[in-house]
């Protein structure tokens, strides 16, 4: 059997079904209005996967994962709930250019170990633009310099999905993937796993969100 084959006809119909559900979802929507942004679960396609809440849930593989978007207060009550973390973020440069903040938990329930490339992790917009996670070495840059760096920087080491992850059999990981802000243009997007191996089998992870924006007062 030609593996290589089956997994780009697998993707592909994964990538149709994306842009389907784009269609559809377009279809229903006028010009984005302005105002605080707002990501929520679209409905998903793959039966593996399900809406709980703010949170996706997913079966890969014998992986559980859960995906949840955080919005500003998410992201201080994330960290206010973990002692010795701060948020990486100072309020103006928030307010400035808010990043996309996805809480991502994986839960190793098959017998061999999961591993995961967060580099290759992608978020695409319904117009097929895709943006990589801001790593470590990008933050340290933007960071360095500021009021009490080293314990912004000691806590995106601590939660930041930005480097090669291994789960064991029976362990979990939990972190954060950081994207750059999005523009008025996004209404849709798909969060991208295209690395993600258990028991050496690749099995890609396929996220969909809808992107609102409230009235401004």
């Amino acid at each position: 059997m030609n593996l290589r084959g089956s997994r780009h006809r697998k993707r592909g119909r994964l990538a149709r079904a994306f842009c389907f559900g784009v269609i559809l979802f377009l279809a229903g929507c006028a010009a984005a209005p302005k105002g605080e942004l707002l990501i929520r679960p679209s409905p998903q396609r793959l039966p593996t996967h399900q809406v709980v809440g703010d949170s996706i849930i997913a079966s890969l593989g014998g992986a559980a994962v859960t995906v949840r978007w955080l919005s500003a207060p998410g992201v201080e009550r994330y960290f206010a709930s973990r002692p010795g973390l701060v948020s990486p973020w100072p309020a103006e440069a928030w307010r400035e250019t808010p990043p996309t903040v996805f809480l991502v938990r994986v839960r190793n329930q098959a017998p061999a170990e999961i591993q995961i490339d967060p580099t290759l992790v992608a978020l695409v917009t319904q117009d097929g633009v895709r943006r990589r996670p801001v790593s470590y070495e990008e933050f340290y840059q933007q960071l360095e310099g500021l009021e009490s760096a080293p314990a912004r920087l000691q806590s995106l080491q601590a939660i930041l999905f930005s480097r090669f992850v291994v789960i064991a059999p029976g362990g979990q990981r939990e972190g954060l993937l950081v994207f750059p802000s999005l523009g008025p243009e996004a209404k849709y997007l798909l969060l991208e796993f295209a690395s993600f191996f258990v028991g050496g089998r690749n099995t890609p992870g396929l996220f969909e969100f809808q992107v609102l924006r409230q009235k401004a007062e």
